[in-house]
């Protein structure tokens, strides 16, 4: 019933001009010379060029150690810095290639001005990213004095390296906005020079850079138009690896378009040409985030896991850690698309575990919070809260505090789902204090209305009422006209569980004003079928008052009147917003007006409507609100069988997920249903009993025959649809007259006969899982995840 969504990053940034791979062709001069350093420096070529960096950075020093001892070799000297420094860079020792630069800018002080030019160039090209926004400071001026120096020299080429060089400092400021502007004026001041001297490769730098600046300003149909330019002077250059770069960069702004087809035609060729490529290994994990979200989009399921394994066992084979780990974080998001949460936990663990070998505590924080989604879904809040306790270790021990916050909120989440309410407000209350340090007021309201949620379910209704209130005031003072909204929503709903109509109706309002003014559709929608659920009730209190017929039928019109009114603008809403959660509130709010009319059949195809809709934006709450809502619609035709069936499938729910006041409400129902049965004298018209189930022997999970599963799952239908013919296997059991009751009877008897399966039956099974095939096959995964995996599956 959910898909688990998930982001990539569309900003791709551009490489360092002059320290892309261009620094090899440096020592293409000293083939022919027979110099012991002309020889090391193609020695030192050679080796980076084949991804040997240790033994190229050795070369290359020895070259510059000749050079150095000779006279007369200022601009060997420099040759030689650059392969040095190139392969530093690519080790990420960038402080040190910094001190070799700035010790060797000193040595050419006064000797040589083109050489001075050179490695205040090259120093600017070192500082420009990574080392903070001090040093970049210092490379613009390092490169903007470089740049006058070699247009005095009348050095056109190098002239063009330092505007290119700019530019990509220009490009790191993130928050500056005339970024755009200033890329542009650098660009076009390149290009003549770049064209005059044939440099089509710089060439391509200037547009990949320019496109780089189109894309962060947003712009991203002129970023990609920029990005097939450079493409084209890459492809006329022959430099293959910058090829691949481009089209990686292409694809992923090609995604945020929603072109998906090009998208992932792009990343394919980028990928084919990295796999090619000696060095092209570690660029192959970021083509491959981008590939999987395109294939997931396309719901192209078998490519994805296809590319995911055949990049898991590459990654593998050249034992790089880092890419095993984006691979098993991949092939985790296809099997939690497919809606296999268990093998998608299994991967997640076994990611977090390859991230913890190889040091990488960030990713390992990452992975562990994933670990804890999927165990949510799967129902294990304990390895839940494990995991998210771990994952907010490591975060505060690395000092990655909205880390550490965010996987509090996760812990809280589960502390709830598990009914333990205080340590749920703990865990909040801390994520709170953090964001509060990070001056993150968004994230502090949420936290805040976390801990109000906890103390709502634990019955603490003044503490949860004050605890919001202190949200819904931080966040108007903080200007925060969405969080401001979500504060008057939750304010609206707790008023609502105590009965206090007229204050929630204000404050659904409030929060509704709050969501148009920050355009957001679906608070917008949330808000307007609260304030329409509020006021129907409220008529219907009116409509029962007899001590002031003519005044209470009068406010009763009235406050119809005001739901007619929301009805319209939340129908515009659904159908300019074209979102399955617009359109489902919007046939939610139908559903109630036609269920507080008396129109119950209609009201009942409505639900369905909007339950589909429910189900199609992911919102499980939403769904249990239809199973309430055709409960009382069932009930009040007298139809106790099919009443009973919708409202104990909300009960169980509500029960099994946390959502206690969906649970208190079923069970209101159910009282009320039970009333009603024990008033008909007619023994036929009371509700017919779940036929007795066979008894039927435990299985072994740890052998299980799967034919004989299938046919313990069939028997099981059969029973209880009342069946002795054959059930197709691939048929939705839904379809053939299982119930939403029924449906959590079979998977209540199957948790009995399959003993220690890991992990459990999810609640959610028939609609996860629809047909006697579909079980068949989560039971066997699930059997299959309790054994300790060699490898990936």
């Amino acid at each position: 019933m959910q898909v688990w969504d998930w982001e990539i990053s569309t900003s791709v940034w551009p490489q360092a001009s002059g320290l892309d791979r261009r620094e090899l062709g440096c020592a293409e001069k000293y083939q022919k010379q027979v110099s012991p350093g002309a020889r090391e420096m193609v020695s030192a070529a050679q080796h980076l060029e084949e991804g040997r960096f240790e033994e190229g950075a050795a070369c290359a020093e020895r070259a510059l150690g000749l050079f150095r001892e000779a006279e007369g070799e200022s601009a060997a000297i420099v040759d030689a810095c650059r392969l040095v420094v190139y392969a530093r860079q690519t080790q990420g020792r960038l402080k040190d290639a910094h001190e070799l630069a700035h010790a060797q800018l000193e040595a050419f002080a006064a000797s040589d001005a083109l050489a001075k030019a050179r490695m205040l160039l090259l120093l600017s090209q070192i500082n420009h990213d990574k080392r903070g926004r001090r040093n970049r400071e210092r490379a613009k001026e390092w490169a903007s004095a470089a740049r006058s120096a070699f247009a005095e020299l009348g050095e056109t080429r190098l002239e063009a390296q330092a505007l290119l060089s700019l530019m990509n400092i220009v490009i790191k400021q993130h928050g500056n906005p005339l970024a755009l502007n200033e890329t542009k004026q650098l660009v076009d001041a390149a290009l003549p020079l770049l064209r005059a001297v044939n440099d089509c490769l710089g060439e391509g730098v200037a547009m990949h850079g320019m496109a780089c600046a189109r894309a962060l300003a947003g712009l991203l149909d002129g970023a990609a138009d920029a990005g097939r330019e450079a493409l084209a002077l890459f492809r006329k250059a022959r430099r293959r690896g910058l090829e691949a770069f481009e089209l990686h960069c292409l694809a992923a702004w090609m995604l945020a378009l929603e072109d998906t087809d090009g998208a992932i035609k792009a990343a394919e060729e980028a990928m084919q040409i990295y796999m090619e490529e000696p060095c092209g290994l570690s660029a192959q994990p970021g083509v491959l985030q981008i590939l999987m979200k395109a294939y997931f989009i396309a719901k192209d399921f078998s490519r994805a896991f296809a590319c995911a394994q055949g990049a898991f066992e590459r990654f593998q084979e050249a034992n790089d850690r880092r890419g095993q780990a984006v691979a098993l974080d991949m092939l985790a998001l296809g099997y939690l698309h497919s809606g296999d949460f268990g093998e998608a936990a299994k991967l997640a663990q076994q990611q977090a575990s390859l991230l913890q070998e190889h040091g990488d505590r960030p990713g390992q924080a990452r992975a562990l919070r994933l670990r804890c989604r999927l165990s949510v879904q799967l129902q294990d809040f304990n390895g839940a809260i494990a995991a998210a306790s771990e994952a907010a270790a490591i975060s505060g021990d690395l000092r990655s505090y909205p880390e550490k916050a965010a996987a509090l909120q996760l812990m809280a989440d589960c502390q709830m789902r598990n009914h333990s309410l205080s340590e749920a407000r703990e865990a909040a209350l801390q994520a709170r204090q953090l964001y509060r340090d990070l001056l993150d007021r968004d994230q502090e309201v949420l936290a805040l209305l976390q801990a109000s949620q906890c103390s709502a379910l634990s019955g603490d209704t003044d503490l949860a009422m004050q605890t919001a209130s202190e949200a819904k005031e931080l966040a108007k003072r903080a200007a925060r006209r969405c969080a401001e909204g979500i504060c008057w929503h939750t304010l609206a709903s707790l008023h609502l569980d105590w009965g206090r109509l007229a204050d929630a109706s204000k404050m659904a309002k409030k929060a509704l004003t709050c969501a148009k003014r920050c355009h957001e559709h679906k608070e917008q929608a949330r808000s307007l079928l609260l304030f329409i659920v509020i006021n129907l009730m409220i008529s219907k209190e009116y409509e029962a008052d007899a001590d002031a017929e003519a005044e209470a039928t009068s406010e009763a019109g009235e406050h119809f009147r005001r739901v007619e009114e929301k009805m319209e603008e939340l129908r515009l809403l659904a159908q300019r917003a074209s979102e399955p959660f617009c359109t489902a509130c919007s046939s939610h709010a139908v559903a109630a007006v036609q269920l507080h009319r008396g129109s119950y059949d209609e009201a009942l195809r409505t639900a369905q409507t909007a339950m589909t809709a429910y189900e199609e934006s992911a919102d499980l709450i939403g769904v249990l609100h239809m199973y309430l809502l055709m409960g009382k619609a069932h009930l009040t035709r007298r139809s106790f069988r099919e009443a009973r069936d919708a409202t104990e499938a909300a009960c169980w729910f509500g029960e099994q997920l946390g959502f206690r006041s969906i649970e208190e409400n079923a069970r209101t129902i159910l009282q009320e249903i039970q009333a009603r049965e024990a008033e008909l004298p007619e023994p036929q018209l009371r509700r017919a009993r779940v036929p007795e189930m066979p008894n039927v022997p435990k299985l072994d999970v740890q052998a299980l025959d799967v034919e004989v599963l299938r046919d313990v799952v069939q028997l099981f239908v059969k029973v209880l649809i009342g069946s002795d013919d054959p059930i197709d296997p691939e048929r939705p059991l839904m379809e053939m007259g299982l119930t939403s009751h029924l449906a959590v009877v079979l998977r209540d008897h199957l948790a009995k006969v399959l003993p220690g399966l890991s992990p459990p039956l999810p609640v959610t099974l028939i609609y996860d899982y629809p047909s006697i095939t579909s079980i068949t096959q989560l039971v066997t995964t699930s059997a299959e995840a309790s054994r300790v995996p060699e490898g990936v599956a």
